[in-house]
């Protein structure tokens, strides 16, 4: 998992964090989701490492906003499909998480400076909690799935 890495009284180090195999779970979906998502880590990590700018933070809130739209949408749609028994937990979960980077847009929007840092950790935490937690309990419950047929 990713470890904040320090409390942020300094900047982090600007190197990507790098694709672990402990990040997979097996699932052509989920692994390429996970990928995608420490890509928009990685990126905004930069981005407050070296001092973020307009055009970078417009890119990550651009990526976001594609993330949500094709892996958490497809995501939802597939574990309906499933009956799946935490779905309305995850959607829960997936809505929380849309309503926050739209707080951060908004404030990024307005003229607002110093979130980068509040983001950057929110997004970490996200992976941590849902995509290594959650995530994997829905891959799990696809597998068992797939395998009692």
């Amino acid at each position: 998992m990713i470890i904040i890495e320090a409390i942020m009284t300094k900047k982090p180090d600007p190197n990507p964090y790098p694709w672990k195999k402990e990040y997979e779970v097996n699932n052509e979906m989920y692994d390429e989701q996970t990928h995608k998502f420490l890509g928009i880590i990685n990126l905004m990590k930069a981005l407050v490492a070296d001092g973020p700018d307009k055009t970078g933070i417009s890119e990550v809130f651009f990526r976001l906003v594609h993330y949500f739209d094709r892996y958490m949408m497809q995501e939802e749609i597939y574990l309906k499909e499933l009956n799946y028994d935490r779905l309305e937990r995850h959607i829960k979960v997936h809505r929380e998480f849309a309503d926050r980077i739209i707080s951060f847009r908004e404030g990024f929007e307005n003229g607002e400076t110093g979130f980068e840092v509040e983001m950057y950790e929110y997004l970490e935490h996200f992976f941590d909690d849902h995509m290594m937690i959650d995530n994997r309990r829905a891959a799990n419950f696809i597998k068992e799935h797939k395998d009692s047929k």
